[in-house]
């Protein structure tokens, strides 16, 4: 009797409760509270069980919700094939239809698609998508979205090593959430994990005291960092101690680390510390331990890049036959212009002159344009003079967007080029003369031919060859 009565009350517990859209849109707001405790695996079921009662009663919002959310889920755990799949779904659901919001959240979680996956350019292009459409929906919502953005794409910049730019945007999101007049528990949680990932930086870039400082002054309340999330906390815990030699106590914040990244499906992490782990018993003599944690980054490592291919070229294939639509579509209506124009000259012969004339009209605006558009590089070029001038830190950045294969170019010759290092490429392919370079940069005229010397060996530029000429050619080829 008790087994029977065991067995029907949850279904009798369950009857009671009447499935509606309201109730399901409250426990979505609910479900919200496990994905920012980090706890994947009881966010993914209760997602699933939402999307299927949404189906039941035919609530598009609850669907749609129910596929973003376990997109992200799954891009997360890099499990791309799903991830994309469950994107598609939500992106067709009706509830999509001129729906803002849902619009950024979509763009937004293509950006961790392409992100996860290694498309880090395109990554970059739907965050800022999402940064101008965030412009038309009310401020409030418009904050969080633009400083989600812009933390995002600083993440990806950090794994791009463009360590400059990273700390730009990183810095950029955490000044909106900073200065939003509402601060929620949530906002004050990202921004203790993003100013850690900025101490991050500081110790690749062997800012060691100072990231012991800041690190010193959050670490109270980081520790107050929901769940899993803490393993940031001890990643950089452990690459402080690993840059000072405490290899004992590197260890052990990175073996704290490792089930928090764990539980939390954060494969990439969990990759990263496997990898500082063997690194650091390597130095420590433990050869047994280093290859017992390399194998673990290794099987990681192959995992991920076989679960990545068949993505990415599904990928590149939609993104390419996205382009040949848009050529397809713009090829026809090209046909059909020309169709009516010589239908046109067939019934109203006549009018040849008239159309002449219009042609000629329509050559002098493309004319126009096309000064236009020449003036529009001289202005963009004046800036990126002006910003070079000005020691901003935008200026990689914008270098970047006006002259886009300079950088990946000179990375084919010597991948290990830091960002001074290109920063200084870019300075000569303005043709700026050791003396601007000495003065924009605060350096004496001796320091920038010894760094000029230097750059010629890492890019096997012989002593005859005009390196000014050899930066210009290198963008041209």
């Amino acid at each position: 009797m008790m087994k029977l009565f065991i067995f029907f009350f949850p279904l009798f517990i369950f009857a009671q409760q009447k499935i509606t859209p309201q109730y399901i849109d409250a426990e979505y707001n609910k479900v919200e509270t496990l994905r920012k405790e980090g706890k994947f695996d009881e966010y993914v079921k209760k997602n699933l069980l939402l999307l299927k009662e949404s189906k039941r009663i035919n609530h598009s919002k609850g669907i749609a919700l129910g596929y973003l959310h376990l997109a992200g889920s799954y891009s997360y755990a890099k499990d791309y094939k799903k991830g994309l799949e469950y994107l598609k779904l939500a992106r067709n659901e009706k509830y999509a239809d001129n729906n803002p919001e849902f619009q950024i959240l979509i763009k937004r979680y293509l950006g961790f698609n392409y992100y996860n996956m290694g498309l880090y350019q395109e990554a970059i292009t739907s965050f800022k998508d999402v940064v101008a459409l965030s412009d038309e929906i009310p401020i409030d919502t418009s904050r969080y979205f633009k400083s989600a953005a812009y933390i995002e794409m600083g993440i990806v910049y950090k794994d791009q090593n463009k360590l400059d730019s990273s700390r730009l945007y990183l810095k950029k999101g955490l000044a909106i959430l900073r200065n939003n007049r509402k601060v929620t528990y949530e906002s004050k949680v990202n921004i203790l994990i993003y100013s850690l990932v900025l101490i991050e930086i500081d110790v690749y870039e062997n800012k060691i005291d100072s990231a012991e400082i800041k690190l010193k002054s959050l670490e109270g309340n980081a520790k107050k960092i929901p769940g899993n999330y803490n393993f940031q906390l001890y990643k950089v815990k452990g690459l402080i101690h690993e840059h000072k030699k405490e290899y004992d106590s590197a260890i052990s914040n990175y073996q704290k680390a490792i089930p928090l990244a764990q539980n939390l499906k954060n494969i990439t992490q969990v990759q990263w510390l496997y990898n500082a782990a063997s690194n650091v018993y390597k130095k420590t003599g433990d050869k047994d331990s280093a290859e017992k944690y390399f194998q673990k980054y290794t099987f990681i490592k192959d995992s991920l890049a076989n679960a990545k291919q068949p993505a990415i070229e599904n990928t590149v294939k939609e993104l390419v036959t996205q382009k040949e639509n848009e050529i397809k579509t713009k090829s026809k209506l090209l046909i059909y212009i020309i169709w009516i124009g010589a239908f046109g000259i067939l019934i109203f012969i006549l009018l040849v002159i008239k159309r002449m004339r219009k042609k000629n009209k329509i050559l002098r605006v493309k004319e126009q344009e096309t000064q236009a558009l020449n003036q529009q590089l001289n202005l963009a070029f004046e800036e990126v003079v002006r910003l070079a001038k000005n020691n901003d830190p935008e200026f990689l950045t914008r270098f970047q967007e006006v002259y886009p294969n300079f950088f990946p170019k000179l990375l084919q010759i010597e991948p290990q080029l830091q960002n001074s290092e290109l920063k200084f490429c870019a300075l000569l392919f303005l043709n700026f003369s050791s003396k601007d370079i000495a003065t924009y940069t605060f350096v004496q005229p001796q320091s920038i031919q010894t760094r000029k010397n230097r750059l010629r060996k890492k890019l096997n530029i012989s002593s005859e060859e005009d390196i000014y000429i050899w930066m210009k050619n290198m963008n041209n080829q």
